[in-house]
């Protein structure tokens, strides 16, 4: 049975980015998947680098996020761009899990951000203005996490998807989305 993480990366936690969640938990369900869901906003922690040599101890919610990603084979972030950047939140998320120096918990000598045999998808969430860069000059959004973050730690491969933006989910764009990511639940990818 294959184990997949969903994280919940929309600061706002939008209807929309729920839908798109609950398509690729759909077709993960019927792959007999076992799932669990990190969502970055109900998480209690600093999402600033702490100075070197001055850890912040005392916050289980990043531990327990360290064991539910040890856990997992299959890693897939919903991340919402607005104005070609991400929430510093998520960032931070991002720095205190995965970057060696940064980690809460790097005093202990067990600890390793050594993700190997895990595989990622990315699906980046493009607000307006997002949108409408990317449609000129097909900048990705997702190239931190994906390179400096996720495939630096060894998880590869980190699948990317780029999705523009969606006024509602009634609109066959939208359901073309849906489909895809139910899709792509299915497959566990």
């Amino acid at each position: 049975m294959k184990q997949v993480v969903l994280i919940n990366a929309d600061i706002d936690k939008t209807p929309i980015t729920r839908a798109l969640i609950n398509a690729y938990r759909a077709g993960a369900d019927r792959a007999n998947a076992a799932l669990k869901e990190i969502t970055i906003a109900d998480l209690k922690f600093n999402p600033n680098k702490p100075l070197l040599n001055k850890l912040t101890e005392g916050q289980p919610d990043l531990a327990e996020v360290i064991a539910t990603i040890r856990w997992s084979h299959h890693i897939v972030v919903f991340c919402p761009v607005y104005k070609s950047s991400i929430n510093f939140k998520v960032k931070g998320f991002f720095d205190r899990i995965f970057l060696p120096d940064q980690v809460f918990i790097i005093r202990n000598p067990a600890f390793s951000n050594d993700f190997s045999g895990r595989s990622a998808r990315i699906v980046s969430i493009l607000d307006e203005a997002a949108w409408q860069d990317w449609q000129i000059n097909q900048r990705t959004t997702y190239l931190p996490i994906k390179r400096t973050i996720l495939e630096k730690c060894r998880i590869k491969p980190v699948q990317t998807n780029t999705i523009g933006h969606l006024h509602s989910l009634q609109n066959p764009y939208a359901q073309k989305w849906l489909n895809k990511l139910e899709s792509f639940g299915e497959k566990l990818i």
